[in-house]
């Protein structure tokens, strides 16, 4: 191989290799508040929660982390972005992910019903945010219940010997629209390699063997 096409090799090599990283590039992400309240009126909270320390109009709160590389764009109407899509998912803790309480009820990410969600969901409207999906199990006085946030509505309900929801919602609340307290949020660990950036990784380093090679020969040549 002459010089001339010896640096094209190499120049393409090194293009590979610089151009891989960016392949692999990390999303952005904001952590973020989020608030709510169960829906004032009558038939909001029952039997076994009334009483017990939930009453009507009580204030709920949590935060989330959203990846702002997916947020849709406006005028896409309702989507849903599952936390499972993030690219950086393996640097996010559950608790970060998503974790809120309503009186005594706590729940995370970690707590999401898999078998009927993939993941936690975040709710878009027209590119605003607009609630959740999620889904989970809980005790509370000796029986079992369904906990579910489907955008921006939340329900209980009785789950019967198999499992499954029952009757009327015994709570019913509202996220509220707006979020609050949003700052930058970097993931605890780098991201992962896509495949395309592996192979463009692979594609420079083996140009530079081609290179190397094809130098070594040129300078044998010249002897």
């Amino acid at each position: 191989m002459n010089t001339n096409g010896g640096r094209i090799v190499l120049a393409l090599a090194m293009s590979g290799l610089l151009a891989a990283p960016g392949l692999a590039a990390a999303d952005t992400y904001t952590k973020a508040t989020f608030t709510g309240q169960i829906n004032p009126g009558d038939a909001n909270v029952q039997p076994p929660f009334s009483g017990a320390g939930f009453t009507q109009s009580d204030p709920f709160s949590g935060t989330f982390v959203y990846d702002n590389n997916l947020v849709p764009a406006a005028g896409s109407g309702f989507v849903n972005v599952f936390a499972s899509t993030f690219p950086d998912i393996a640097g996010i803790s559950n608790p970060d992910l998503f974790s809120m309480t309503l009186d005594s009820l706590s729940f995370n990410a970690g707590d999401n019903l898999t078998t009927e969600l993939p993941s936690v969901g975040i709710q878009y409207k027209n590119g605003q945010f607009n609630g959740f999906e999620f889904i989970t199990d809980f005790n509370f006085a000796s029986n079992s219940y369904q906990f579910r946030i489907d955008g921006p509505v939340i329900t209980v309900e009785l789950l019967d010997p198999s499992g499954n929801p029952t009757g009327s919602s015994l709570i019913n609340a509202t996220i509220n629209g707006g979020l609050s307290n949003q700052t930058p949020f970097t993931p605890t660990s780098p991201p992962v390699p896509e495949p395309a950036a592996w192979a463009m990784m692979l594609m420079g380093f083996a140009g530079l063997g081609m290179a190397m090679r094809s130098r070594r020969r040129s300078a044998f040549a010249n002897l």
